[in-house]
């Protein structure tokens, strides 16, 4: 459990963004299917996600040399194969899809699996699609095993409910039959994170692709030899809250270059005049997003029902984290309802995280300003390793 006292010296805290785990495991999966080699330049330290992936990518025969700094990525030397034993994706949704549509384009069974709040959260878009060319799934939810090769045919992707599912498909299609496609249905959320997936893929040699039909015939794939990878730019926002509470300009320090779809949603929650905020393309953003609005003008989130799908159902976890520290809010299906003018007060009992990283780190800036106690707090680690050492330099 993490003690947060009032911070006294908030102007100590030096925000800085761990390397960008969208960014960092889409390059390593291409980079692991090549017959070359991609250095991996970041700053900072790549959260459990990232290696979460380049363990189960090692398991399937790549070869990463993990330094300070950069990572080397090379490519089994027959390819990916069918593992021995089981891969274990820890908490990251995104690897556990990752590679199971990876595994479907295998011969042989993979078993994957993941810590119990991954076993919790659903894939039945990427299955469903998955099973519907060829491919036998033991299950919608981890524990499952995958047994392959899928076959050449068409099959049905609902985008509504995840961007993760198109982006496995394509990171794992320069390995898949020839003649197989996907029908692309439903309205499109996150759609940044897509649109990073297909720049970096067509970037490694993947054909253009249509928008609804699309073609996953094999590729060639020719990855650069070297790579710099971006900060993670979702957690901007907690810099952001941050300075709201403690009249701090943290966030004002952090370069960034690229956007997926946050930025506009970001300027809107900042410039809310207590009327709708859509996340439909930055549900990650949710919790610290909300506090701003309470502790400005508020207004109200809209377009994110698939927050209910993260490592908890974000949208009533951030309802009830901010109830804890006096802030009211209503949940609704897509988003909620949040009245401004508010103001903080230290909970009375200690927060629970619901292994929750992004909630685990809103909870913890909001202990900044009035104290709190925090339960799970190194489920930080997820995302940004130095998350806590960095934050309560301010105590």
């Amino acid at each position: 459990m993490l003690s947060v006292r009032v911070f006294d010296r908030p102007e100590k805290v030096r925000w800085k963004l761990p390397p960008s785990k969208s960014h960092m495991i889409r390059w390593m999966v291409l980079a692991a299917q090549s017959n070359s080699s991609t250095e991996l330049e970041f700053d900072g330290i790549p959260g459990k996600d990232i290696r979460s992936m380049a363990d189960c990518l090692e398991r399937m025969g790549a070869r990463i040399d993990r330094g300070d700094g950069s990572w080397l990525v090379r490519g089994g030397i027959d390819g990916l194969h069918t593992p021995n034993g089981v891969l274990f994706c820890g908490n990251s949704a995104t690897t556990a899809r990752v590679v199971t549509a990876i595994a479907a384009g295998l011969v042989g069974t993979t078993k994957i699996d993941g810590d119990i709040s991954l076993r919790e959260r659903s894939s039945e878009a990427l299955v469903s699609a998955l099973v519907g060319l060829g491919c036998s799934i033991t299950s919608e939810r981890l524990p499952c095993e995958v047994s392959g090769p899928i076959m050449p045919g068409a099959s049905v992707v609902n985008q509504a409910a995840s961007s993760q599912t198109l982006t496995a498909l394509l990171l794992a299609s320069p390995n898949y039959p020839e003649g197989t496609e996907i029908r692309l249905v439903g309205e499109a959320v996150s759609r940044g994170y897509t649109e990073l997936t297909i720049e970096i893929c067509e970037s490694c040699g993947m054909p253009d692709r249509s928008e609804k039909q699309l073609s996953l015939d094999p590729w060639e794939l020719v990855v650069p030899e070297k790579v710099a990878i971006p900060g993670e730019l979702s957690l901007l926002p907690m810099a952001m809250l941050f300075d709201k509470l403690h009249g701090t300009k943290c966030h004002e320090e952090i370069e960034w270059d690229f956007g997926i779809g946050i930025m506009p949603a970001i300027n809107d929650v900042l410039k809310s005049q207590g009327g709708p905020v859509d996340l439909r393309d930055a549900s990650d953003i949710i919790s610290p997003a909300a506090a701003l609005l309470a502790l400005g003008n508020g207004g109200e989130i809209i377009g994110a029902p698939h927050a209910k799908d993260k490592e908890s159902d974000r949208i009533g976890s951030t309802v009830d984290l901010m109830r804890c520290f006096g802030i009211e809010m209503n949940g609704l299906k897509d988003g909620m309802a949040i009245p401004g003018g508010q103001f903080l007060k230290c909970p009375e009992n200690p927060i629970r995280t619901r292994g929750d990283h992004r909630l685990a780190m809103t909870a913890i800036v909001l202990a900044s300003a009035v104290g709190g106690k925090i339960l799970e707090h190194r489920v930080c680690d997820v995302t940004h390793p130095e998350f806590v050492e960095m934050i309560m330099a301010g105590e």
